[in-house]
């Protein structure tokens, strides 16, 4: 509902809207570049093998320096993504949400806008509640319970929050789904951190059982926040998406067919994929049109989400995976696909990563002051002619 001004108008709700295919706020359209920071929540709530540091406020200096680049919001998971990264949740309800609280204070305080990506990793939820993964595709499950449940306190609590922009299910679930071998799409095994030390072929993942979680979550977040846009947090499509869901099989997809499953994967009022650079020629890649550049597979998305009536999100963009590659080079890469996203009237999307040194993310780690900070600034330069 619209809260009524002074003046007797009604001002808009916090957050982003979708209006006419398009991101608004405060009324009007918008467009920026935001940036992911994986570990600003997760490292406070839990985070294996280190666990709970309830003390730590890194998001405080973080969403400063961010600001300090003009960079307007923040994607961030809003849960764990091993089991174990959950038991706080689990143990101790009321300091966790005082923690995510803290954040989301914080946030309001320093106008820093964020997307909470609520259940990361596809395998966690089933992993904590005891079943298998196809139990995503069953409405009686517990698996849905839990995602049902934790949505409805996380949404409750921060619906009338001006720095929540819009509510995102998970991240990369459809790059798992309808892989042609038994064995994969599985889910993770890691028992020191939580998971089961098996997995059967009911743990299998296909997009029948996601497309059912989709909607109990849309319905969560509906029965309590009817503006805000939802978010499915995916990858795009794999080059052989249509076939593997089809047929199950590796053949490569035209591009219609890549088309029409893009769009099945994307059935909230906004259409979401992740691009890293690559090189048509030289690098494999696992995900978009198998013969489009990235200049050809940015332009096909944003044609694909117009035709549709729906704004694209780009979650997630960077340089190629490549912990090889020198700086200057991934520099290169982070400019050409920010010139693409300008280019192409992208509103939304959020560069990888603010502020998270672990092992395997070392080659695109970005702070204030390390060789990508130079990112940062590109960011600043691109938001300030907003």
């Amino acid at each position: 509902m619209l809260l009524l001004a002074a003046c007797g108008r009604a001002e808009p709700p916090p957050g982003l809207t979708v209006q006419n295919g398009l991101f608004h706020k405060d009324g009007k359209p918008f467009s920026g570049v935001g940036i992911n920071y994986f570990s600003c929540l997760i490292r406070i709530t839990g985070m294996v093998p280190a666990g709970p540091n309830p003390e730590n406020r890194d998001y405080v200096e973080g969403f400063r320096t961010l600001k300090s680049f003009n960079i307007p919001f923040v994607r961030f998971p809003a849960g764990g993504f091993f089991p174990d990264d959950w038991k706080l949740y689990q143990t101790d309800k009321e300091t966790y949400f005082r923690l995510f609280d803290g954040l989301v204070a914080e946030a309001e305080k320093q106008g820093i806008g964020l997307i909470p990506s609520l259940f990361w990793t596809y395998s966690t939820v089933p992993d904590l509640v005891g079943e298998t993964l196809d139990q995503l595709g069953n409405p009686e499950s517990r698996t849905l319970a839990f995602i049902r449940q934790y949505t409805t306190e996380v949404v409750s609590r921060y619906k009338d929050s001006p720095a929540i922009w819009a509510w995102e299910f998970g991240n990369e679930w459809i790059h798992e789904a309808d892989l042609p071998p038994p064995e994969a799409g599985r889910g993770w095994i890691a028992p020191e951190f939580g998971t089961p030390t098996v997995r059967s072929a009911k743990d299998k993942m296909f997009r029948r059982n996601i497309y059912v979680a989709y909607r109990e979550f849309e319905k969560a977040v509906r029965a309590i926040d009817r503006t805000r846009p939802l978010l499915t947090g995916d990858v795009m499509p794999r080059p052989t998406g249509w076939h593997n869901h089809h047929r199950g099989i590796w053949d490569t997809d035209t591009p219609e067919q890549w088309r029409e499953i893009f769009l099945l994967d994307n059935p909230f009022e906004t259409t979401s994929a992740h691009l890293y650079y690559y090189d048509k020629d030289k690098q494999p890649r696992d995900a978009g049109v198998r013969e489009y550049d990235p200049e050809e597979q940015m332009k096909f998305l944003m044609e694909t989400s117009r035709e549709a009536g729906k704004p694209l999100f780009i979650g997630e963009f960077g340089q190629a995976p490549n912990p090889a590659l020198p700086v200057s080079d991934q520099f290169q890469q982070v400019e050409t696909l920010l010139r693409l996203i300008q280019e192409n009237g992208v509103q939304l999307s959020a560069l990888w990563n603010y502020d998270f040194e672990h092992q395997d993310q070392r080659h695109c780690n970005i702070t204030a002051s390390n060789e990508r900070a130079g990112m940062l600034e590109l960011l600043k330069k691109i938001n300030t002619k907003r």
